[in-house]
């Protein structure tokens, strides 16, 4: 409802991508836009693990990667997930719930839970 809405925000150097009306220009700030160039940028390379496939890349993290909101059709609906480049697209942290995602760009907490990744997985990347 959040991304219907307000169709993108920015502050305090931040920003969450939403749904831009088509007749706009801004579709680095549309999230049908942003998932797009993350699928394209992802899937089908060997040495990166693809975008999720339900739901909306809602932000893009500056360390490389992504913040990715679950939908409704995933077991994970409402979560929001980053992944990070540096772990080949694998999932770094979570937020429960877009509200906690949003509480933590603007204030600072909660704290995301940190997910497992398979080091194994990107030391044989590495490797390779």
């Amino acid at each position: 409802m959040f991304l219907e809405q307000h169709g993108f925000c920015f502050w305090f150097g931040d920003s969450v991508l939403g749904l831009v009306p088509l007749d706009e220009d801004y579709e680095e700030d549309d999230v049908i836009g942003g998932t797009k160039y993350y699928h394209q940028r992802y899937d089908n390379k060997d040495e990166y693990q693809s975008v999720p496939e339900h739901g909306l890349v809602i932000n893009s993290y500056d360390g490389g990667g992504y913040y990715f909101l679950f939908s409704e059709e995933s077991e994970r609906a409402g979560e929001v997930g980053l992944f990070l480049t540096e772990t080949y697209g694998q999932e770094e942290s979570k937020f429960n719930t877009f509200t906690d995602f949003l509480s933590f760009l603007v204030t600072g907490t909660p704290d995301p839970e940190l997910v497992d990744v398979d080091y194994d997985k990107i030391m044989d990347i590495i490797e390779d």
